[in-house]
């Protein structure tokens, strides 16, 4: 169990998880896994896997975010305006707001509402966390400090993992029986390639590791992200060691 006076570990996390027998207590875990690195403003939401049953498909499953917020979010109809959500449908892994901002066009409206989050709510150095499936967008977890910072960069991948490894623990929960799903096995030389992945590797460094050409890493890792229909590299990562292809 987890054990508050030490560091939380991403395979800490995925032995927690598996065990949980609720969503409040998965919650919790991911709690205490991202508030070590300064988020304790979450928001967990699922309307569009439509695996889950109807009660679990709405936004605001979960919310750590200030009630009075949520409540003027909703009144002022911001859902219409918010860029975070249109890039969460748009982009296959975790971002930054502050990275979003600098990289997109965004109206006066939406940079007045930016600014309102952060003054009003006091959301800051927020990230995003889609997840997505087989049917593209199906939830995600949207993550703030109280405290302005400049860490989200930093650990944005690792924050990812935890939000997809909730998510997957949380399915195993709550999704409605459906047909058997094929599990295919990675092949000796995919294993490999992804546990170096893991590690934090580029796949130019695989390739020199491994001797191969840089080409043939990406060939093998689009083999990897079909077998295992991930989008990207953390989604893989994360699938991976819960299906028991790589050690974390």
């Amino acid at each position: 169990m987890l054990d508050r006076t030490q560091f939380y570990r991403f395979e800490d996390f995925i032995r927690d998880t598996s065990e949980a027998l609720s969503g409040d207590e998965l919650f919790r875990l991911l709690q205490c896994a991202v508030g070590q690195y300064g988020y304790d403003r979450l928001i967990f939401s699922a309307p569009l896997d439509f695996d889950l049953p109807d009660e679990w498909r709405r936004m605001g499953i979960y919310s750590t975010y200030p009630a009075e917020w949520d409540e003027e979010y909703e009144r002022r109809g911001y859902a219409g305006i918010d860029p975070v959500l249109r890039a969460a449908a748009l982009r296959s892994q975790a971002f930054t707001w502050k990275e979003l901002e600098h990289n997109s066009i965004y109206s006066d409206a939406q940079k007045r509402f930016m600014r309102i989050a952060e003054s009003d709510a006091g959301l800051y150095a927020g990230i995003g966390a889609p997840i997505h499936g087989r049917r593209n967008l199906q939830a995600g977890v949207g993550l703030a400090s109280s405290q302005p910072h400049d860490d989200a960069e930093a650990h944005r991948d690792l924050i990812g993992a935890f939000c997809n490894q909730f998510y997957v623990a949380f399915k195993r929960l709550y999704a409605r029986p459906g047909p058997p799903v094929e599990i295919r096995s990675l092949s000796p030389k995919e294993r490999e390639i992804l546990t170096w992945v893991a590690a934090g590797k580029t796949d130019d460094d695989i390739g020199v590791i491994l001797s191969i050409s840089r080409n043939t890493v990406d060939t093998h890792m689009r083999s990897i992200f079909r077998k295992l229909d991930a989008r990207n590299r953390v989604t893989a990562v994360v699938r991976a060691i819960v299906d028991g292809h790589i050690q974390p």
